[in-house]
C-alpha cells in the first residue's frame, strides 16, 4: 500500500477516487470523515503496488478548479443590484421629505 495523494480539498479527493475506480485501481482513503476541515489532510493510497505508477498518472491528469471570487457569482450581482435599488429609493424618499417641508 503506497500513498498517491494527500490533500485537504474534498472535491479533489472525490474526483481522484472516481477516476481511480474508473481505471479499476483499488484505493484506501484515510481521514475521509475529516476531509474539508481546516488543517486536516486526507490521504489516498493504492492497495496494489503494481498499480502505483498508473494511479499517479491518473491523479496527475486531474485539475483542481480554482475558487471563484464571491462577486463573480450570479447571486452576488442580483443581491448587490437589489441593495443598490433599495438605497436609491431610500435616498429619494429622504430627499423628497426634506424638500416637501
Amino acid at each position: 500500500m503506497r500513498p498517491i495523494l494527500s490533500t485537504g480539498f474534498l472535491s479533489l479527493i472525490e474526483s481522484a477516487q472516481i477516476a481511480l475506480e474508473a481505471e479499476g485501481i483499488q484505493t484506501v482513503t484515510s481521514n475521509e470523515n475529516s476531509a474539508g476541515l481546516p488543517g486536516s489532510l486526507t490521504i489516498i493510497a493504492v492497495l496494489n503496488d503494481a498499480d502505483y505508477e498508473r494511479a499517479l498518472t491518473v491523479v496527475r491528469t486531474l485539475e483542481l478548479t480554482p475558487r471563484q471570487p464571491w462577486w463573480s457569482a450570479s447571486w452576488a450581482r442580483q443581491t448587490v443590484r437589489g441593495w443598490l435599488i433599495a438605497l436609491i429609493i431610500i435616498v429619494l424618499v429622504l430627499c423628497g421629505s426634506i424638500f416637501i417641508r
